[in-house]
């Protein structure tokens, strides 16, 4: 908001001056003849620069001259570009993060931000097509497309915290290699896992490779088991090429299942 200087009192929109009896202006606010804004202040000889909208007093840019038209910029309240730029670049924002998991809160958050800025600045612009009132159309607009986007990735991210849920937590079991060999450089292990857990399960079994005496990982294979039901033993198999003689397998982890199929290296 402009400083103006001290001098006519503040404005009521709902009891502007009037003019006298003659049909001059009369000292005090009246409706801005100019049609630049809502009120302007005459001082009994003429007009005056002091004009108001909504309540807010500003210096008119243009002063009392007449003819040129407003700029978008002119009589806007100096805050209210800020506030209608931000409300536009959020509502972006929102859209551009809202579908990512987890990040989605942010998203809604920035739409929301985007909105209630923008419906601050459009209640309270000057002119319907300033720089203010239509940058504020688009940080609604955007905003609102924004809550869209982030009510879907809130969605998305309920289920892919799920996916990793069930991977990280699977049902208890009980997991053996029951056989280790390697044949021309191909490793074939064999093994069963029982469900020992309350439901029915799937799992993803990680066997590690080493050398033959020694703790030296070579290599790591996984074979996914599915449906095995409460108290049922299933058994096993994978093979994995390898540049050993002599190897060991052992079971290394046992978690559930790949989250849509994509492995989560440890």
């Amino acid at each position: 908001m402009s400083t103006i200087p001290q001098g006519p009192e503040v404005p009521d929109p709902q009891r502007p001056g009037v003019p006298d009896a003659a049909g001059t202006a009369s000292v005090g606010w009246h409706d801005d003849p100019l049609h630049r804004f809502e009120l302007r202040y005459h001082n009994g000889a003429a007009w005056t620069a002091d004009v108001s909208t909504a309540g807010d007093r500003f210096v008119d840019p243009l002063g009392t001259a007449p003819g040129r038209p407003l700029s978008p910029l002119d009589g806007e309240g100096a805050e209210r570009i800020p506030r209608a730029t931000a409300s536009m670049v959020l509502g972006i924002v929102a859209i551009g993060i809202g579908w990512f998991p987890y990040i989605a809160v942010a998203g809604a958050v920035c739409a929301i931000v985007a909105i209630a800025l923008g419906i601050s600045v459009r209640r309270r612009a000057t002119t319907p097509g300033s720089v203010a009132a239509s940058r504020a159309r688009v940080g609604i607009t955007t905003g609102l497309v924004g809550l869209v986007v982030a009510a879907a990735g809130l969605a998305f991210t309920f289920v892919v915290a799920r996916a990793l849920d069930r991977y990280s937590n699977p049902e208890p079991n009980e997991t053996v290699v029951t056989s280790c060999g390697v044949d021309d450089g191909v490793v074939t292990a064999t093994g069963e896992l029982t469900n020992v857990g309350d439901g029915e399960g799937d799992f993803t079994v990680r066997v590690a490779i080493t050398r033959s005496g020694t703790d030296n990982l070579h290599r790591t294979a996984s074979v996914e088991i599915d449906d095995v039901a409460v108290g049922a033993t299933v058994a096993f198999d994978l093979t994995i090429e390898v540049a050993l003689d002599e190897v060991e397998c052992t079971v290394v982890d046992v978690d559930g299942p790949l989250p849509y199929g994509l492995d989560i290296p440890t």
